[in-house]
């Protein structure tokens, strides 16, 4: 069993190093209890070296593959495998043995992409507004554009820019260079809280976005 942990606190002691472990946002106390020998429970601890995928970059694939695989009715392993077999297939790289553990930083990059761009060619709901902390903000923000999907809430959307186009020379400005942003009308002009209507600056404090140099 592999999940998501932070160390919460550490101290030397006779015996060796106690550690506080946090598993956020899941519950296993019955869980550990069946794998518990003399109220102990041994456990391997990999802490992030910044060359192999980190643990948040794990935590992010698994947490984007599990919702959905809850969506299709798939069993986690199974979509799992699926997903990996894709990934090996787009890519050619980990044909001798896909092991998420074993990943660099951008080949999980990638793996996480690919998953996004799954959920966006099935039109599967993801939860929008956790997406700009939950994974690389400017791949995310590409693939967005790429598929017409609102940055903020998934639904269908326009390329809009993010720069202006009149402070930028206008008509005879090269509009390759202006960076831009998909968003659904609502987000766009139609809520209070708009782009429109609240000014970019804000718009990009409140959902944590921006824009990004897009080629169609």
């Amino acid at each position: 069993m592999n999940e998501y942990a932070e160390i919460k606190g550490y101290r030397n002691t006779e015996n060796g190093t106690e550690l506080l472990v946090l598993i956020p946002e899941r519950q296993f106390q019955t869980k550990i209890k069946r794998f518990a020998e003399n109220k102990k429970v041994k456990a391997m601890i990999r802490i992030d070296d910044n060359r192999h995928i980190t643990i948040e970059q794990l935590r992010k694939a698994h947490v984007l593959m599990a919702e959905i695989a809850t969506y299709l009715g798939y069993y986690m392993e199974w979509f799992k495998s699926l997903m990996k077999s894709w990934y090996v297939e787009v890519y050619g790289d980990l044909k001798d043995g896909f092991s998420m553990a074993n990943m660099s930083v951008d080949q999980a990059r990638r793996f996480i992409n690919l998953i996004i761009e799954f959920a966006f060619e099935m039109d599967i709901p993801l939860r929008y507004k956790d997406m700009p902390i939950i994974v690389e903000i400017n791949d995310y923000l590409y693939i967005c554009l790429r598929y017409k999907k609102c940055a903020i809430c998934g639904e269908k959307a326009e390329v809009h820019h993010w720069d202006t186009v009149g402070a930028n020379g206008g008509r005879k400005y090269d509009d390759s260079k202006l960076r831009k942003i998909a968003l659904c009308d609502k987000h766009h002009r139609l809520y209070s809280d708009s782009m429109h209507n609240i000014g970019r600056d804000e718009f990009a404090k409140k959902y944590h976005v921006h824009g990004i140099i897009y080629i169609e």
